[in-house]
């Protein structure tokens, strides 16, 4: 019984921290943030702070294993819009996704976005659409283009407009964002396995 209160007094403690820093990267930005700052805005203790955390820069890590499995499950899930067999990344489900935790993620990669976040949710990204553009090789044969490159390019793309999106407040719903990414990409992809879209 009392090592369930423990836990749960420890996710407390860790979310307010989290919590704390994410706010204050909005606020101040990820540099000028300090574990003072962050022990003061989660009105938690020094010592209770480095008994979960050796420093920022691993609070902020232990943040990334969290989103790293939501953008996973994300990732999992399947558009089921036309032209989704070109597809190598699922654009409506990450800008919703993303939609629904804007402040997390305008913190975290909009703007002048943390490092370390924006090279995860690009590992992540490649990952999901190399094993795709696999599948479609296998069915489809080899592009004219190197699939390294495709690759690059698509994730590039989107991750401009995720940026772009959350820097300008998200102006256009999720899935207009969607339609915009596929009407830019979905034709290019189809045209280097040398079909029309």
């Amino acid at each position: 019984m009392a090592k369930g209160k423990v836990d749960r007094r420890v996710q407390r403690t860790r979310q307010l921290l989290h919590d704390a820093l994410i706010d204050l990267i909005l606020e101040k930005g990820y540099d000028r943030t300090t574990v003072q700052d962050i022990i003061d805005r989660a009105n938690v203790g020094r010592s209770t702070f480095y008994a979960h955390y050796l420093d920022k820069q691993d609070l902020l890590e232990s943040g990334l294993a969290r989103l790293r499995e939501e953008l996973g499950q994300n990732l999992a899930g399947d558009d089921g819009a036309e032209g989704a067999e070109w597809m190598l990344l699922p654009s409506l489900a990450l800008f919703r996704h993303t939609g629904q935790q804007h402040h997390l993620f305008r913190a975290m990669i909009g703007g002048t976005g943390i490092d370390v976040v924006v090279k995860t949710i690009d590992e992540a990204l490649t990952a999901h659409a190399q094993a795709l553009l696999d599948q479609l090789i296998a069915e489809r044969g080899q592009p004219c283009v190197p699939p390294r490159v495709m690759v690059t390019y698509l994730v590039g793309a989107l991750m401009a407009l995720l940026t772009w999106w959350l820097d300008n407040d998200m102006p256009y719903p999720p899935e207009q964002m969607d339609q915009t990414f596929r009407e830019l990409t979905v034709s290019g992809v189809a045209a280097v396995f040398g079909e029309t879209q």
